[in-house]
């Protein structure tokens, strides 16, 4: 890697990814993929800037480390372990509801979402992140209604659909024939008034 911060794919490779696996555990199929998919995530985060020619640069607005190594470095390695995370949130939620989809009954794998209540970017923490409590397993339509705060739950377990979601979504989330979300834990409860606060609002409380 160059002083000015440029970097080519085969040097982070060469000089990054060892390290990277080692503080993270984590490889994926190949050390090659891992690095290809975290390049991408963070070239999507806008901390890198493909220049051509396999030569990346680092973002001047995330450059805080002390050399770019180690800037790159911390920020895959963020990056997979929050892969890792997530992972173990949608785990947790897949053994709790015994993996499918309370309401829908959607069992296939590719259909189901790791829901969160309380959304990602509203959470306080990482510990709130990745808090069973603060999920549901949902289906892949539902998940989307959810998450853009279209429909929410009640302290019942009812759906609760909010103004903006429309006729004919109403009809493919099948509202009036769902059963109540059951074994809603106390956790879950809590966080689904906040839900429903934002659902009304569109705005989230400052994280606590």
């Amino acid at each position: 890697m160059d002083g000015g911060g440029a970097f080519t794919r085969a040097e982070l490779l060469a000089q990054e990814l060892p390290q990277i696996v080692t503080e993270t555990g984590s490889q994926g199929a190949t050390p090659e993929q891992t690095l290809s998919r975290e390049l991408q995530a963070l070239r999507d985060a806008g901390l890198l800037i493909f220049a051509g020619g396999g030569v990346y640069r680092l973002a001047e607005a995330s450059a805080s480390e002390a050399d770019v190594e180690q800037a790159i470095r911390t920020q895959v390695a963020q990056l997979v372990m929050a892969r890792v995370g997530q992972s173990t949130f949608r785990g947790a939620l897949l053994k709790r509801w015994d993996g499918r989809c309370p309401l829908t009954g959607i069992s296939e794998l590719g259909l189901l979402r790791a829901s969160h209540i309380i959304a990602w970017s509203a959470c306080a923490d990482e510990r709130e992140r990745l808090d069973p409590e603060n999920g549901l397993l949902l289906s892949a339509l539902w998940d989307a209604a959810f998450d853009r705060g279209l429909v929410s739950f009640d302290g019942e377990g009812e759906p609760v659909a909010f103004p903006k979601l429309g006729a004919a979504a109403r009809g493919a989330l099948n509202l009036a024939g769902l059963p109540k979300l059951g074994r809603l834990t106390a956790g879950n409860l809590e966080r689904l008034a906040v839900h429903q606060g934002w659902c009304a609002s569109g705005v989230w409380p400052e994280a606590r």
